[in-house]
């Protein structure tokens, strides 16, 4: 199997320039909602300072330099280095913003003074940074902009080193996770008031939801779901997605409020089904596209958009990206060219992807997307172990637990710290042999591990990585037929 190495960007890189393609849309807009007169002064001083820079390169003001700890964009008149941060901290020192010793060169410093003062949030206020690509593991194309005017769903930003200048443009895709300029929002991190001394916090823990949607292949060929609440200990029973037959895999995706369910027909295309737990309702299946020849699926999601990735009849891999912010679909095309490969799936870390495939010689190999800069790693094997029938991955942060059924029926799970750039190794999570199929669901530093065993029923077992234990597997109702399965954690 052909592989190729790309070597990444160095992790010292700074911010780099961010190329809009919108048109510019310069508008002192009005804030809406009530806020305190301070914190409403301090946001539009800031605001009016960097709308007021648009058009200006690295060097007006004779350069940009907000903080302690930041370099100044300009020297003898030409550019020193990417200059989005230095910007968003010069405009923040127009308004005498306090902490701004943890600001630096780099964009990341934002996210860093979010989480240390604890004023990161998902909602944009006037004056705040809003930073972009930072929960993808690296500090490329990572970038840095200003809140500048707030009008209905309207968000007005201003930034420095967009396209070697200052850009002020509006957008309705300001919600965390979408991308309105080509990268995505990781967060807006809001100023301390001037002269508050700022008492560092912790950032709250993200919610896990304690819902599992699964879905499996009965043996006449029906996509059933089976819904878990992991509070309550509780399942709904095995019921049909709807009566349409045919189906041969599936795979699925929460996104916002629905439920994204994909599967392969008997005519080998890729099929689409929504549905909206809150409503109760599904929009039954349609065709992705016309596309023929598909052995398997898995998708990801990374913002609104939709990643579907499809093992050809060919053994290659391709990929559909489905913006349901603008309801369509880029179509199929060639992840790259190796071919050879059996069983796929997938894993999003930030505006990452984490490909895995099961070659021909039964091990296992890797290939990142990154989103961001649109390139891909290229495929390189996961260890050397060989003899995998079936793989499934699930996120932790930057840590993908990857989960493989080996030639004796049992399942293994290798661990992938994308940061610190090693693998565990594969380890058998139970003695438990008789496995065909299986599928994973994270949550938060759990993982609901679900596998069909010989009987064709389907089992659970649930892995605690904070005490480092398994529950045994247990039966998810006594429903047999099934054929293969799929989870998404609910909303």
């Amino acid at each position: 199997m052909s592989k190729s190495v790309r070597v990444s960007a160095s992790s010292l890189r700074r911010s780099v320039s961010f190329a809009l393609t919108s048109a510019i849309s310069v508008a002192a807009l009005g804030v809406l909602g009530a806020a305190p007169a301070s914190a409403a002064t301090i946001g539009e001083t800031i605001a009016s300072a960097a709308r007021g820079e648009t058009g200006n390169g690295p060097c007006g003001r004779g350069g940009y330099v907000g903080g302690p700890n930041q370099n100044s964009s300009c020297s003898n008149g030409q550019r020193t280095h990417a200059w989005c941060a230095d910007f968003a901290g010069w405009a923040w020192a127009q308004a005498g913003v306090a902490g701004r010793g943890t600001l630096t060169d780099m964009a990341n410093s934002f996210l860093d003074y979010g989480n240390k003062y604890g004023t990161r949030s998902n909602t944009p206020h006037v004056g705040d940074a809003v930073v972009y690509n930072m929960n993808d593991g690296t500090y490329v194309n990572d970038h840095v902009a200003i809140v500048t005017a707030i009008s209905g769903d309207s968000v007005t930003i201003t930034g420095g080193n967009e396209s070697n200048a200052v850009h002020t443009n509006t957008t309705t895709n300001w919600r965390v996770g979408q991308s309105p300029f080509g990268q995505v929002i990781t967060a807006y991190i809001s100023p301390l008031g001037s002269g508050e001394e700022g008492t560092p916090q912790t950032p709250a823990t993200p919610a896990v939801s304690p819902t599992v949607h699964l879905y499996g292949i009965g043996s006449d060929s029906r996509v059933y779901g089976n819904n878990a609440n992991y509070s309550a200990g509780t399942w709904d029973g095995f019921k049909t997605v709807d009566g349409t037959q045919g189906f041969k895999q599936t795979t699925s995706i929460q996104v916002g409020d629905e439920v994204h369910v994909y599967a392969i027909g008997a005519d080998d295309r890729i099929y689409e089904d929504r549905g909206n737990y809150k409503t109760g309702t599904w929009t039954g299946f349609q065709l992705v596209d016309n596309t023929q020849g598909f052995q398997q699926i898995s998708v990801v999601a990374t913002g609104n958009t939709v990643r579907l990735f499809a093992l050809g009849a060919d053994g290659r891999v391709y990929s559909n990206d489905g913006d349901y912010g603008q309801s369509d679909w880029s179509g199929f095309q060639l992840v790259d060219g190796t071919a050879g490969f059996k069983k796929i799936t997938a894993a999003a870390t930030g505006n990452t992807v984490r490909l895995y495939a099961i070659g021909s010689d039964d091990r296992i190999y890797n290939n990142n997307g990154n989103y961001s800069t649109g390139s891909w790693s290229g495929y390189n094997l996961v260890g050397n172990t060989a003899g995998f029938k079936q793989i499934a991955a699930a996120p932790d942060g930057n840590t993908v637990r990857l989960y493989a059924i080996g030639s004796d029926d049992r399942i293994y799970n290798n661990n992938g710290n994308y940061t610190a750039g090693t693998w565990s190794g594969y380890d058998v999570i139970s003695g438990t042999a008789g496995f065909k199929q299986l599928a994973v669901s994270p949550a938060g530093k759990t993982v609901h591990l679900y596998a069909i065993g010989s009987d064709d029923r389907v089992y659970n077992a649930n892995g605690d990585y904070a005490a480092g234990s398994w529950s045994p597997f247990a039966l998810v109702g006594n429903a047999a037929g099934f054929k293969q399965i799929s989870a998404t954690p609910g909303a």
